[in-house]
């Protein structure tokens, strides 16, 4: 069951514990319990399946118009956008010749290459002095132009001192889930930085009803742990479990904030489902659920 990307304006709501139900925010920033940005941590990794780069675009332009100086990364592989600055380099640490280079880059320096500016980054972001840049490796392999990998030195300490001197926030994807709204990590799954501070948890509502053979990435090999059949179908008690086991999306939390989104809420169905799923979380992770909606 592979997901298509929806691309629209996203209403996010957040699980109130008291009523027990969700209740309308300004946006994704408030809907994670932070009332401004300069109160989030600056390092931020997503992680799970259905919707995390939808998420880290619709985080990164929120953050952007409010003045932010965003970047955008992986820690795995990602699609290079269209919509925002692009700088595709091995080595993070590269970084700041080609933001003082004005992107003008040539064919010969292969450092870089320029980003389309199209909504990312004009209009309310410009004029509030924000940026969103997206920068990653090149990935290899066949069929691999499109796509950005980890950064060789993505994580050290010295790079990343030196990139939160020139961003103010830094968005991770740092799960795969090859389009699939659902997913249990494997041993080496999420690929978290050190410094990352707050991680968000994805899980694509549209995977209810659908067997796990074809819905929940890595289930046959990672799975075992949910005492389920590849032909069950998934349920609400099953998208809970994972989203607050330690061996499902909790993975690598230790101690860091942790905020669980519940996306593609785009029918009642849905919604209904999502509140299903929040009254199930433990009551301390109940408060960082977040539904998501877009409009088409």
């Amino acid at each position: 069951m592979e997901q298509k990307q929806i691309t629209g304006p996203v209403k996010a709501e957040r699980w109130k514990r008291e009523t027990q139900s969700f209740e309308h925010t300004e946006g994704l920033l408030e809907s994670l319990g932070f009332a401004d940005w300069t109160a989030l941590p600056r390092i931020i990794s997503i992680v799970g399946a259905g919707g995390k780069t939808s998420t880290m675009y619709d985080l990164a332009e929120e953050l952007a118009k409010k003045g932010a100086r965003v970047l955008i990364t992986t820690s795995t592989h990602i699609a290079k956008p269209k919509q925002y600055d692009l700088a595709v380099m091995p080595k993070l640490a590269d970084l700041d010749v080609w933001m003082r280079s004005g992107n003008n880059t040539s064919p010969d320096r292969n450092v870089a290459e320029a980003g389309d500016y199209a909504d990312g980054n004009s209009g309310e972001i410009r004029k509030n002095g924000g940026r969103i840049l997206a920068a990653g490796k090149q990935a290899e392999g066949p069929n691999s132009t499109w796509k950005l990998t980890m950064p060789e030195d993505l994580g050290e300490q010295s790079v990343m001192q030196k990139l939160l001197k020139q961003f103010d926030v830094i968005l991770i994807e740092a799960d795969g889930s090859k389009r699939l709204p659902l997913k249990v990590p494997s041993e080496t799954e999420p690929v978290l930085v050190p410094q990352t501070g707050l991680i968000i948890a994805c899980a694509g509502l549209t995977a209810a009803g659908n067997q796990f053979r074809d819905t929940c990435f890595r289930f046959s090999s990672h799975g075992s742990w949910l005492h389920r059949n590849v032909d069950d179908a998934i349920g609400a008690e099953d998208m809970a479990l994972i989203l607050m086991d330690e061996r499902g999306s909790r993975k690598g939390v230790n101690g860091r904030y942790y905020r669980v989104l519940l996306n593609q809420a785009d029918t009642e169905k849905e919604k209904r489902l999502a509140e299903k799923i929040a009254g199930m979380l433990p009551l301390n992770l109940q408060t960082g659920c977040v539904r998501t909606t877009r409009t088409r």
